[in-house]
């Protein structure tokens, strides 16, 4: 039996349970944010190794839901990491970050190349008893995001649904 390319899944829709892994994420900006926010609510042990952070994650930082290496990334930063996040703005770092995180051993995953990456994140909508993620092939998140809100405006309020960042 062949598989088609074109009639495959670029990416299995699954759930990965981190509860208690250390995941990285490289990038203290929007998305970095965003990604560390995601990680850290699933349970994850997360480091942000960045020179600089957003306002909300240095909240998660002082919490100490979170910790800051605060640096530019370099090798030894991935070291036992079970994730990588590359959320930087620069393209050639998110690349080397993956190439890295790869070679370690880590699953990666760069938020701006759904090519580069093994894992993306969906758009989340979670309730009590139920999370539905969206996802778009790492082609397009706004459409993920925008596709997720409209879920929880038909499913109604009544179920107590919330999207996550």
């Amino acid at each position: 039996m062949t598989n088609d390319p074109s009639d495959t899944l670029r990416f299995l829709p699954v759930g990965v349970d981190v509860r208690n892994k250390d995941c990285l994420v490289v990038g203290g900006g929007s998305v970095g944010t965003r990604k560390a926010f995601t990680l850290t609510h699933a349970g994850a042990v997360v480091t942000v190794v960045s020179p600089a952070v957003t306002d909300e994650l240095a909240e998660l930082i002082g919490a100490g839901r979170v910790r800051w290496v605060q640096d530019s990334f370099r090798e030894e930063h991935v070291s036992g990491a079970f994730l990588a996040v590359a959320a930087t703005d620069d393209d050639d770092r998110n690349a080397a970050v993956v190439q890295i995180a790869v070679r370690s051993g880590a699953l990666a995953c760069d938020a701006s190349s759904a090519e580069r990456s093994q894992v993306i994140f969906g758009a989340l909508l979670e309730g009590e008893d139920v999370t539905i993620a969206v996802f778009t092939g790492g082609r397009d998140p706004a459409l993920a995001r925008r596709t997720r809100d409209e879920i929880a405006d038909l499913i109604g309020q009544d179920r107590k649904l919330k999207p996550q960042p």
